[in-house]
């Protein structure tokens, strides 16, 4: 069968698309970056290069620029920003026109993974280089108060020991004689707390014994009496006779149940009376550990409280410092235990922390 002139235009005209097409695929695939090309009327995938399918090979034979870009995530401004979930990476992507045998829009797609966890890293850093100036500066402030406040205490407590020896010499109330006495244990406990936090922020080697932890809770709950009462809470100690002792500073740890236990009683200033309940239990855990729990019945912490709990200077209180649980953690990690919040089932928070059974003699 001849061939006619015509048949040998179309075969022309189709050996000239098809080496225009082989032609545009090879400026493709020299350029540095992924890229891939989308007809701009109807959408569908004209070509992409070697890199981009490397990149996405289960977006190598996408039917078009819909299903392309369902597969990316906008995030940033002007939609120029991305992230794919699959791969967890960041991308740029930048929209150009081009005109080939049809209208035509390329996208060039770069990774910035890199730079995007280089800032977030230079965030963190910096977060925490302000949180740990702040931190210095309230060891600071700690020394200097612990140092100034040690002579006014011990003064307290020699005046307080004179009144109990002429008190006890004469004829006053019982009542009298006993507040002197709880008076003096009281401002004596604070001379040891204010030395402790002394030793605490020189990094000294703590004193570290086995304790009876129901003697421990009981003290701590007795130290706490009158302001529960005032508060209308009552505290509930669940502590099993068989508990073995833990090996730990007195001072420390009753430091960090006081805390834990007076927050406990702030967080249910908006609880009806009747529901104002501590509970203050103690267990073996599976690890061996001994773990002590102090649950309120309070307003509970949210999601994103929790996570920030022990951050450094994070508080929901309205006046508080946000320093208090940050420093119980850093006192339960020095002891080589865990400081952990947990929804309280009946409602409320719980506050849990482990601490090491007590050692042979």
């Amino acid at each position: 069968m001849p061939v006619t002139r015509l048949d040998r235009k179309t075969s022309f005209a189709q050996a000239a698309s098809a080496s225009e097409d082989r032609q545009e695929q090879s400026l493709l695939e020299v350029i540095p970056c992924l890229c891939i090309v989308f007809d701009r009327e109807d959408g569908r995938t004209l070509m992409s290069n070697t890199a981009f399918r490397a990149e996405f090979p289960q977006l190598a034979e996408v039917p078009g620029r819909a299903a392309f870009e369902a597969f990316f995530e906008a995030v940033g401004e002007q939609n120029r920003a991305y992230y794919t979930p699959h791969n967890r990476r960041w991308y740029r992507l930048e929209r150009r026109e081009l005109m080939l045998q049809v209208p035509a829009e390329a996208l060039f797609i770069t990774n910035m993974s890199e730079c995007v966890e280089s800032l977030r890293r230079h965030r963190q850093q910096h977060e925490q280089l302000l949180s740990t100036s702040r931190m210095m500066s309230v060891g600071e402030m700690a020394t200097t108060l612990a140092h100034e406040l040690n002579q006014p205490l011990g003064a307290a407590i020699n005046y307080l020991s004179g009144c109990e020896q002429l008190a006890a010499q004469t004829t006053a109330p019982e009542r009298m004689l006993q507040g002197i006495r709880l008076a003096k244990r009281q401002t004596e406990r604070a001379a040891e707390i204010i030395g402790s936090i002394r030793e605490f922020v020189r990094s000294r080697e703590p004193h570290r014994q086995n304790l009876d932890v129901r003697q421990l809770v009981r003290g701590v709950t007795e130290l706490l009496r009158l302001e529960a009462e005032q508060y209308q809470v009552s505290m509930v100690r669940r502590l099993p006779d068989e508990l073995p002792p833990i090996f730990a500073d007195r001072v420390m740890i009753e430091q960090v149940l006081l805390n834990l236990v007076k927050n406990a009683i702030e967080a249910m200033r908006d609880t009806p009376p009747a529901r104002r309940l501590i509970t203050l239990s103690a267990r073996l855990d599976y690890d061996g550990m001994v773990e002590l729990r102090v649950a309120d019945q309070g307003c509970g912490i949210d999601e994103e409280g929790m996570r920030k709990l022990f951050t450094p200077m994070f508080t929901t209180k309205p006046d508080g410092l946000g320093i208090g649980l940050a420093i119980c953690r850093s006192i339960i990690e020095y002891h080589e235990g865990r400081l952990f919040a947990e929804p309280n089932p009946d409602g409320g928070c719980a506050l849990v922390f482990t601490v090491p059974p007590g050692v042979a003699a």
